[in-house]
């Protein structure tokens, strides 16, 4: 039987006097694959936090084993002054990796996630998508015991999407956990195991068999970063990202036809489109 990583006892949050978290119990166990899925401000991040270690608790308790690993992929990593290479070579030295084991592990996940050339731009200049690249490399520089993930695929290019998930199935084959925050559809049915909805500030268990299944277009265009989506189209949307005059779109594929057209008619220029399948 898998021990106990970590062990979460009636815990609760407040921040000030509202309530974010209440009665929370949830037990991690190496291969664990967990979704967290509910709206924003439901209180995803606050508890991927909480397991982290990086915000207390207002009331239970929380066991972990010892020596335990613990990586985290925040949803806004800081727009710092150091460059990719001088970070992610602190963060390795810190975490007590040899200078040849930094750059080693260092150089293959940058040529893996197409980061040579921004290796030594400061972090501060470089885009959403780029930052994002540099918060996935921080987080497997080494090989966890727990693995946690703050919607880990915002601003990321389709290629290195397809590249995250590839790595992260491979740690749940060497018995990592991981535990992620997230509104993609196609992202919990490939990654997680099981899945609990945030809801009235409880954690609530959820049938995976029940969560429609989706064939995805993911839909680059250029457009002005004022430009907004009409209402109506929000419903159609899986996600949809802002980077610059960049707006990048994940849509089902039987949404597709008519998301571009009304985009195309608004003036929306399609830059790319490539479909990714479950």
């Amino acid at each position: 039987m898998n021990h106990v990583l970590i062990s979460l006892n009636s815990i609760s949050k407040c921040f000030g006097k509202k309530l974010i978290l209440k009665d929370i119990n949830l037990e991690i166990t190496p291969k664990n694959a967990i979704a967290l899925l509910g709206p924003n401000g439901s209180g995803k991040s606050t508890l991927l936090k909480i397991i982290a270690g990086l915000a207390k608790i207002s009331s239970g308790a929380i066991d972990y084993a010892p020596q335990l690993k613990i990586a985290y992929i925040p949803e806004n990593f800081p727009k710092i002054e150091l460059t990719p290479v001088e970070f992610i070579k602190s963060l390795g030295l810190i975490g007590g990796l040899t200078p040849a084991k930094v750059n080693t592990s260092m150089t293959d996940l940058f040529q893996a996630f197409q980061m040579d050339d921004m290796g030594n731009v400061p972090i501060k200049h470089l885009s959403k998508g780029t930052i994002q690249k540099v918060a996935v490399i921080q987080a497997l520089l080494t090989t966890p015991d727990i693995l946690l993930l703050d919607e880990p695929l915002s601003g990321q290019d389709i290629q290195s999407q397809q590249l995250f998930i590839q790595m992260v199935q491979e740690l749940h084959q060497q018995g990592v956990a991981t535990i992620m925050s997230c509104h993609e559809r196609f992202l919990v049915n490939q990654l997680a195991h099981s899945a609990y909805e945030i809801s009235d500030h409880q954690l609530i268990p959820l049938d995976l068999s029940g969560l429609k299944e989706a064939n995805y277009d993911v839909m680059t265009f250029e457009a002005p970063a004022e430009a907004t989506l009409d209402s109506e189209l929000h419903h159609l949307i899986e996600k949809a990202e802002w980077d610059h005059n960049r707006l990048k779109l994940i849509v089902p594929k039987d949404q597709s036809d008519l998301v571009l057209k009304e985009l195309l008619k608004h003036q929306f220029k399609l830059r790319a489109m490539e479909g990714m399948e479950q």
